[in-house]
């Protein structure tokens, strides 16, 4: 994949951020990028495995580089996302269905964060 000036824009906004981004939020940040542009670069990324796309919930897609494997915990009162890591294998262990080979574990857990401003 080229690097252009505008793939490097959003792979820096997604590097710099703490959390995960939406499209929107990318194009918020770097209104002089079509959002379509934004849209397919993202993807793109997503494709190559640089970027992992999240969808957690009936919000918008969201993404984010992850530079070890984790997952989430959403919290159902502010939406708040809490990473946290869980051994894949264990996980895959835990899991395993008669017939069924695991290649891939996320998870996403709801409730309510104890955060007291939530």
């Amino acid at each position: 994949m080229k690097m252009t000036k505008h793939r490097k824009e959003i792979l820096d906004q997604l590097e710099h951020s703490e959390d995960a981004l939406s499209a929107a939020d990318i194009h918020a940040a770097l209104p002089h990028i079509n959002l379509v542009t934004i849209y397919r670069n993202l993807e793109s990324y997503v494709s190559s495995g640089v970027v992992t796309k999240l969808n957690l919930g009936e919000q918008e897609a969201t993404y984010e580089i992850q530079h070890e494997p984790h997952h989430h915990a959403i919290c159902n009162k502010c939406n708040k996302v809490i990473h946290f890591s869980v051994d894949d294998e264990t996980l895959k262990q835990e899991f395993s269905l008669p017939g069924f080979s695991i290649s891939n574990v996320e998870v996403t857990l709801r409730g309510i964060c104890i955060d007291p401003t939530c």
